[in-house]
């Protein structure tokens, strides 16, 4: 039992220590997801976050951890006011932006408020950059680690698999020190955590002397006989390490209501170089479909300057759905040619209007062993390779309508169902996957042992939102709004 006056003496500790407000609505970028909550906190320190953490604890408040609302789905969604009669609380740690740099053992050590658009600007004043990165750089870095973001490369892992070592808060306000020496395995549940084990505060992450690349980009001819192209693009993986394709590229045809294949597409393959003049990635943010990107050209930068975007790059804002899945590499022709015709036999139900462009994205990147991780490695058959093949998909309007927006990600969700058990394919984390906790037991044979982790953690259910719960089947939570 607290007392009247050991609480009020937490809630001032709290009060000096915190950024608040009321009643907040928080969206995820495009808007469409979405909810009310009873309450918006931002802690400026990790004492203050563990005062009111307790005070939370007592009381069995939903609280829901977000960083920059850069999902399809509704991973980061809070609990809504209107579905429990608990309070529901919102928290950002944008607030927590230490920074060590620590040259000898290549590591850096920093708050969890950092975005990675700004992070990277600074490791540029230490001559230090990440070994890899998404495509963009509007995530915050821990919130994009969490949900598993990644590049390309069959030598290149997810970005979680830079950190080694973290500070996190459990929903008791208690403080866990987690490393890859002391304690590896809880490395391995934490890397990708999906908000569900607790609080980030702070993370250290393997950095490298500045390395340089040269970015190369190819134009090719597209074709109607999907075997040959994606047969092409198989045979090309073979010859460069880190690489993507940029297509094939569909465009609509209001007169037949479907897509029409474009003649060419392009890929980019990244290669170390020690040319030190003009480094000019960041002139044609082609990476994000800005500027005019089929052409063939040669650039170079800094790597985090050559395989992504910063904010400025990102010159669009249209709605769009979007999947991404992962299956072993050696399905990647099979694959890629199933998901174009099963996409094409999909437009007939396209019928809200306002489509424009449809881009297919082919990319490679290694497993990894975080237990979360969709690049898992734990269901492979033994000596099969660890390099896994990508398929992105994207359907993106000329007209921000929601109506057409839930039309195509209602069709989004269809994909995993069709492949999943074809292709041992895992879907990335909050882009567009259907509720699936059974299949993901099978695609995540380390889901047992994460969720003993996340009740140890969790006990009452406090960061638990409808996501997590019929993702996971965190069945002790079944009742998380009354509980």
């Amino acid at each position: 039992m607290v007392s009247v006056k050991g609480l009020q003496l937490t809630l001032l500790v709290v009060l000096l220590n915190a950024t608040a407000g009321n009643a907040y609505r928080w969206f995820n970028w495009q808007y469409e997801v979405t909810c009310e909550s009873d309450g918006y906190y931002a802690p400026l320190t990790e004492k203050g976050l563990s005062a009111w953490l307790k005070v939370q604890y007592t009381q069995g408040s939903h609280i829901k951890v977000v960083g920059n609302g850069h999902g399809f789905n509704n991973l980061t969604q809070c609990v809504d006011t209107s579905l429990s009669n608990k309070t529901s609380h919102i928290v950002s740690m944008t607030n927590f932006k230490s920074l060590s740099v620590n040259k000898t053992a290549g590591t850096v050590t920093f708050g969890a408020g950092w975005d990675v658009f700004d992070i990277i600007n600074e490791l540029k004043a230490y001559d230090l950059s990440f070994d890899n990165l998404g495509a963009e750089r509007v995530q915050n870095f821990v919130g994009a680690a969490s949900s598993g973001t990644h590049g390309t490369g069959a030598e290149i892992q997810n970005i979680a698999s830079q950190i080694t070592g973290m500070r996190v808060l459990d929903a008791m306000g208690q403080t866990h020190i987690f490393n890859d020496t002391a304690t590896p395995e809880m490395m391995k549940a934490f890397r990708i955590n999906l908000g569900a084990l607790g609080v980030i505060t702070e993370v250290t992450v393997k950095v490298q002397p500045t390395i340089l690349l040269k970015k190369t980009t190819k134009v090719l001819n597209a074709t109607s006989n999907y075997t040959e192209m994606y047969s092409q693009m198989s045979e090309l993986y073979k010859q460069h390490d880190r690489m993507t394709f940029w297509g094939p590229h569909f465009d609509w045809n209001e007169e037949t209501k479907t897509f029409d294949i474009e003649p060419q597409y392009y890929y980019s393959y990244w290669e170390p170089t020690n040319y030190t003049d003009v480094q000019n990635c960041t002139v044609n943010y082609c990476s994000d479909g800005c500027g005019y990107c089929l052409s063939e050209y040669t650039c170079y930068g800094e790597t985090s300057d050559a395989v992504s975007d910063p904010p400025q790059g990102t010159c669009s804002r249209n709605f769009y759905a979007e999947i991404e899945h992962f299956f072993p590499i050696k399905y990647l022709t099979d694959a890629a040619v199933n998901y174009t015709m099963f996409q094409r036999s999909q437009i007939p139900q396209m019928t809200a209007g306002y489509n424009d462009v449809m881009i297919f994205q082919i990319r490679h990147i290694r497993g990894d062993d975080s237990y979360m991780s969709p690049l898992n490695t734990y269901n492979l058959p033994d000596g099969e390779s660890d390099v896994f093949g990508v398929i992105e998909i994207d359907w993106i309007q000329k007209y921000n309508n929601f109506t057409a927006l839930w039309q195509n990600q209602d069709m989004a969700f269809s994909f995993l169902p069709q492949f999943g058990e074809t292709y041992n394919v895992t879907a990335h984390w909050n882009k567009m996957l259907p509720p699936t906790p059974q299949y993901n037991l099978e695609r995540y044979p380390m889901l047992p042992k994460f969720l003993a982790i996340q009740e140890q953690m969790d006990p009452k259910c406090q960061f638990v939102n409808t996501f997590l719960y019929e993702q996971l089947g965190i069945e002790r939570c079944a009742n998380y709004l009354t509980m």
